[in-house]
């Protein structure tokens, strides 16, 4: 891929295993957030960070890496690439270049690493103040409900923080530890903006005069303002802010798809983020069943509030849940698609955008035009429909309404 640096050791490599651990509320541990979430490969409740960062698990992947093998937990960023999308991987491999040499220098023969997290992504709690159709309660304890009344029980506790047991000592010690070293911090939940561990890192770093760390978010924009804390103050002390919202669909559509959702507030929230200029504000919607249909909709309004093309990044497409994957959608509903994604480049006045567009376009319809077994198919059908209705009727919303252009889908598996 274009987007990786010159220096690789190989085709294959990945910074990420030398640099980084990513956490989740439950206190299990993974290599990145790209990796299936089913697939930990340590937990905090039986061990440190320092002592999961050189386990077996990951002693081997380095090794996989430095040997030009493709590891199976990273299959998603090379099906992306396959793709032409610029993965985790590639951006990784960019914006931490200047590690490479060293990292691969000091790997020992068993694969073992200098106990060094440039790149945070601690998932401190689930915390949320939204249920989303895709999400559930391992990262929303808004799900803890929903959950028991369709299923009859919950996934995980009301809410989930894997700083109640011992694991708060270790995380909060390496906070303390690694934030000379840290480069990069991810923020994301549940909802970071409503969590106390959040600030504490922020005003640890101010603390620390630390103004060079790169602040990345992923929100769902509810909220700006939390408590004592106002994030466009606090955000100022950096020299580099990005912020991506997390939304899928304006109006309605949003407000099904991630149930929680204000659209009006959430909107304010947006356009007063898009205005400032300290920010980098983008805009990353999760493509999936509910929103593949009218995502050039969607493109254009972010276009006419101002956001720019290129900060409009669609290459989250959902692959898990499975039932809401685009691919399970019917052919003709595809065609439909198809034409509205093509009309809208050719309909596209600035010949920039409409390049642009066409690349980030293609990415989703690939998914679109992926196969699945039958098998698999039939399934994914009968899931959906499952889950769907028993969501519709809990909380007193209809698909069918919602989406009319699915309506006949939806009718179908129903028969």
């Amino acid at each position: 891929m274009s987007d990786d640096p010159k220096n690789l050791p190989n085709e294959n490599f990945c910074i990420i295993p030398w640099i980084h651990l990513n956490t989740w509320p439950n206190g299990n541990v993974f290599q990145c957030c790209i990796t299936d979430y089913r697939n930990h490969i340590g937990t905090l409740r039986e061990n440190t960070l320092e002592e999961i960062f050189n386990n077996d698990y990951m002693k081997n992947l380095r090794n996989d890496m430095l040997q030009n093998k493709q590891h199976s937990s990273c299959t998603k960023c090379y099906e992306q690439e396959d793709m032409g999308i610029t993965s985790f991987r590639n951006a990784a491999n960019k914006n931490f270049s200047n590690h490479i040499d060293n990292s691969v220098a000091t790997t020992q023969p068993d694969g073992s690493a200098e106990f060094n997290l440039i790149y945070w992504d601690f998932r401190f709690s689930n915390l949320c103040n939204m249920k989303c159709r895709m999400c559930g309660g391992h990262l929303s304890s808004m799900w803890n409900i929903d959950e028991k009344e369709i299923y009859g029980k919950a996934s995980e506790p009301e809410i989930v923080v894997n700083t109640k047991d011992h694991s708060i000592d270790d995380l909060y010690q390496v906070l303390d530890e690694q934030i000379d070293n840290v480069e990069e911090i991810y923020f994301a939940g549940g909802e970071p903006l409503i969590m106390e561990e959040h600030y504490y890192i922020l005003e640890k770093l101010i603390e620390k005069k630390r103004f060079d760390v790169r602040l990345r978010y992923n929100t769902n924009l509810l909220k700006v303002k939390y408590k004592k804390w106002d994030n466009l103050e606090l955000w100022k002390h950096f020299d580099n802010v990005q912020v991506i919202a997390s939304l899928d669909a304006m109006a309605e559509r949003g407000e099904y798809i991630r149930k929680g959702t204000v659209w009006n507030t959430v909107n304010d929230n947006m356009k007063l983020l898009i205005s400032q200029d300290h920010i980098k504000f983008g805009v990353s919607p999760t493509i999936n069943l509910f929103n593949v249909h009218h995502i050039p909709d969607f493109v254009e309004y972010m276009l006419e509030c101002g956001l720019r093309v290129e900060e409009l990044h669609l290459n989250n497409v959902l692959t898990n849940p499975s039932w809401y994957h685009v691919n399970i959608l019917p052919e003709d509903i595809k065609d439909q698609i198809r034409d509205k994604y093509n009309e809208h480049i050719a309909t596209t006045q600035n010949a920039d955008t409409r390049r642009r567009l066409s690349g980030k376009y293609k990415s989703i319809l690939d998914y679109l035009n992926t196969d699945m077994s039958d098998k698999d198919l039939a399934f994914n059908k009968m899931k959906f429909h499952e889950v769907t209705t028993r969501l519709d009727v809990y909380r007193k919303e209809s698909f069918s309404e919602v989406f009319p252009e699915l309506a006949s889908f939806y009718g179908e598996i129903t028969k």
